[in-house]
């Protein structure tokens, strides 16, 4: 079962050590294979939806697949992410891939995440992940970004590279910053005076101003 969560400290390092001795290696691997068809010959790709499998605010469904082995895979945004699933699965067709799978740890909030296990080319990984904000409340179109981890065989000896950023389908439809922040700042506000008790006034009060300041920064962009 999917977990929304992160894992930070020494465990939240570990996954970026892998990225970056992958990368460090891949570096100086490519600067005496240049031209060579095994340096970074991996492709990947896939899609970002809208999350109809739980009730988490903000969720997202992303399904990646790529043209070979994959050891490890990286997902960044140009939104700020506010929670994940820190366990994918992985599916063969429709079937899960026995043996298949990964872990996944980041900082929260943030803007990526970093995921280590294995998968077979061909088969897709599936996991979730949640936006801070409401995906197309922003001035931009958001963006999502995958970066794997494969094994290369250079001299008859295999080392890790990783790959070029490869972008994940997703497009809002409208992006209508100013309206939606002034109808959230409305909502939020009218829920003050809602409020049971003077501690859950307080914090009514408290999502009210900031909605309120979000709303005009907004109207002045």
């Amino acid at each position: 079962m999917n977990s929304f969560r992160s894992l930070g400290g020494e465990r939240g390092g570990r996954i970026g050590f892998l990225v970056a001795l992958g990368l460090a290696v891949g570096l100086i691997a490519l600067s005496v294979m240049t031209g060579t068809a095994s340096a970074g010959s991996v492709s990947c790709g896939g899609t970002v939806t809208a999350d109809s499998e739980h009730h988490a605010e903000n969720s997202l469904k992303y399904s990646v697949k790529c043209s070979e082995d994959i050891q490890g895979y990286s997902i960044v945004s140009n939104r700020s992410v506010g929670y994940f699933s820190t366990e994918t699965t992985v599916l063969a067709g429709t079937e899960v891939a026995p043996g298949e799978a990964f872990t996944c740890e980041g900082a929260i909030p943030g803007n990526g995440i970093g995921c280590y296990g294995k998968m077979t080319a061909g088969n897709a990984v599936e996991g979730f992940i949640g936006t801070t904000d409401e995906l197309c409340e922003a001035l931009v179109q958001p963006k999502f970004w995958v970066v794997a981890l494969t094994t290369q065989i250079a001299k008859e000896k295999p080392f890790p590279l990783t790959s070029e950023p490869f972008q994940l389908g997703i497009r809002c439809s409208a992006l209508n910053v100013k309206k939606k922040a002034k109808d959230k700042a409305i909502k939020l506000c009218a829920k003050v005076k809602q409020a049971d008790g003077r501690k859950a006034r307080a914090a009514a009060k408290k999502r009210c101003k900031k909605a309120q300041a979000a709303s005009k920064r907004a109207q002045r962009a």
